[in-house]
């Protein structure tokens, strides 16, 4: 399949809603060699018209350029109404460079996966997807996912299940099993995988018919970096994220929330979304609808890109920090060598430890919360020599332990970046 053609199919299933990891401003890729963007998720659900009822879940994802990476995350189980119901799933994306090449590699397992109240079950699924960018310019994929005691009601499955694999319930939903596609031409290639992808045919329990289900959703993009590949876009904005170090080797993370990232070679001028409903964090976080989007064209080495993000009803700590409302934007601009470049943050009445903020509160705010930690408002971060921005509303560093977060944790409320290699 002709690359461009499949980049578009892509970008409708699954880069418009923020799938694919994006490379963060402090980092940009070599100029030459293998630029890469690869995501890997337990599950995800998306409805008619792009709206994410959840994102990806145990989400792990690398970016980049000519160094190594890796990223790993986990979680207990979780539920979308009558729609999902999962166990324990582990993902890990991983980039190994060296001379030969770039290898990006995507694993997941999730177990206990039961759909659309029972009508689907599966004791285990794992999926592993293999891509690598040669040094010779050519490109090398594999992608299997195993689907372990998969009962399909109503339904004769094969014992091993091929690739591919297709299956209707009528009037219920569209099931595809052990998805894997790549393309690629003369500057890159992508690969999608997935496990298991239901698509309703009618509607069940609140969710429209359309609304599309997927198990170990995993995509990964190369960039063959030279003369010709022109502008290579990167950036995102997501509503919250948290991490912490605990120990010396165990990271805890609770994902980018409404991510949205930027295709490599553009949206072609349409603005992506992704939303999500609520965040509910007990005795940490609590949210109203966040809503991202990202808007990139390029010419040739000419580009440009907009990522927003804006959410509402911001409870965070117990009510130490409140807002009623929160956006941020960045946008970058490259016309032939020249960048330019913009952020932009407003606030609805938001209130720390018992502070009005101002709306126009400075750029790099920094308050010092006793028995909180650091707490940077409008904190903006330019780096002109790789054309890149990046702005969050909030970011605190707890100096602390608080709300089962240890010392040295980060909570990011509002992000937005844009690069332009």
């Amino acid at each position: 399949m002709n690359v461009r053609k499949f980049v578009s199919f892509v970008a409708f299933t699954l880069l418009g809603v923020g799938l694919v990891a994006v490379p963060a401003p402090a980092q940009a890729a070599d100029t030459t060699g293998w630029a890469y963007n690869a995501a890997t998720g337990a599950t995800y659900v998306k409805a008619v018209g792009g709206v994410v009822q959840s994102d990806l879940t145990a989400q792990t994802g690398v970016s980049g350029g000519n160094f190594s990476r890796v990223s790993e995350n986990s979680t207990v189980g979780g539920q979308v109404s009558q729609l999902l119901t999962i166990g324990a799933a582990q993902t890990k994306t991983t980039a190994d460079y060296s001379s030969a090449g770039t290898t990006l590699t995507s694993w997941a397992r999730t177990a206990g996966v039961s759909l659309l109240n029972g009508l689907i079950k599966v004791d285990a699924i794992e999926t592993n997807s293999v891509t690598t960018g040669h040094a010779d310019g050519t490109v090398t994929h594999t992608g299997n996912s195993e689907l372990l005691g998969i009962k399909i009601i109503g339904i004769d499955l094969p014992v091993k299940i091929p690739k591919n694999f297709a299956v209707t319930v009528p009037g219920v939903a569209t099931v595809s099993l052990n998805y894997d596609m790549s393309g690629q031409d003369g500057n890159g290639a992508i690969a999608v995988n997935w496990a298991l992808a239901v698509q309703l045919l009618k509607p069940i329990g609140g969710f429209d018919i359309g609304t599309t289900v997927l198990v170990n959703p995993v995509s990964q993009g190369l960039i063959h970096v030279n003369e010709n590949a022109g502008a290579i876009l990167g950036g995102n904005a997501y509503g919250t994220r948290i991490a912490a170090n605990v120990g010396s080797d165990i990271k805890i993370v609770s994902d980018p929330t409404a991510q949205i990232g930027v295709p490599f070679s553009s949206s072609g001028g349409r603005t992506l979304r992704n939303s999500t409903a609520t965040v509910n964090v007990p005795g940490l976080l609590n949210l109203g609808a966040i809503t991202s989007t990202s808007t990139s064209s390029k010419d040739g080495k000419d580009a440009e890109i907009v990522n927003t993000n804006q959410l509402a009803g911001l409870n965070l700590l117990g009510g130490l920090i409140k807002a009623d409302a929160i956006g941020v934007s960045a946008s970058g601009k490259r016309v032939g060598t020249q960048w330019t470049g913009s952020m932009n943050m407003t606030l609805v009445n938001l209130v720390i430890a018992g502070k009005s903020i101002p709306i126009d509160v400075s750029p790099n705010t920094t308050l010092k919360i006793a028995n909180l930690g650091k707490v940077e408002i409008n904190k903006q971060v330019v780096n002109k020599s790789i054309r890149a921005n990046q702005i969050y509303a909030l970011r605190i560093t707890l100096d602390t332990s608080t709300a089962g977060l240890p010392v040295g944790a980060v909570i990011e409320i509002g992000q937005a970046s844009t690069i332009i290699y």
